[in-house]
């Protein structure tokens, strides 16, 4: 069933494999609408925390703030995104995402609803439910004791 490789049929071999797949089908995806690595991202986070900080954005989604920053700019120039001073600290620019933006990440829902419907297809609600609360065990299992050594 599957490929000889390192640890193929072991949780990190199929955890690969999906995220993998996954993120190479979302990626088809977002090209086609002009969306390019880290925007889905941002645009996600910015429409959940209008008026968000760069350095928020940064640390909450786990990429480096000079990364945001070029990410941002180019959002910025494609008129996905618009950028304000925070009038209680000149210092900080609070971030808000356009009407055009906003239809951007109407279509990364869309993109990710698709790509949930793809992955559970012959799945029930439960098994569903069931394989979302399993990956979350496993990851508040490793959450614990990441800073653990083993």
């Amino acid at each position: 069933m599957f490929k000889k490789g390192i640890r193929a049929n072991s949780l990190h071999g199929s955890l690969i494999r999906l995220n993998k797949t996954h993120r190479k089908m979302a990626k088809i995806e977002f090209q086609k609408v002009n969306l390019t690595e880290g925007k889905p991202k941002l645009l996600d986070f910015i429409i959940n925390h209008p008026g968000c900080s760069q350095r928020e954005i940064a640390s909450c989604c786990k990429i480096e703030p000079a990364t945001v920053t070029s990410i941002l700019s180019s959002m910025e120039k494609e008129k996905l995104i618009y950028r304000e001073r925070n009038p209680k600290d000149k210092r900080i620019l609070n971030v808000f995402l356009t009407e055009k933006g906003i239809e951007a990440q109407k279509k990364v829902e869309k993109v990710f609803l698709k790509l949930d419907e793809i992955c559970f297809d012959g799945f029930s609600e439960k098994e569903r439910i069931d394989a979302i609360n399993t990956l979350n065990r496993l990851y508040e299992n490793l959450a614990k004791r990441k800073k653990d050594k083993f």
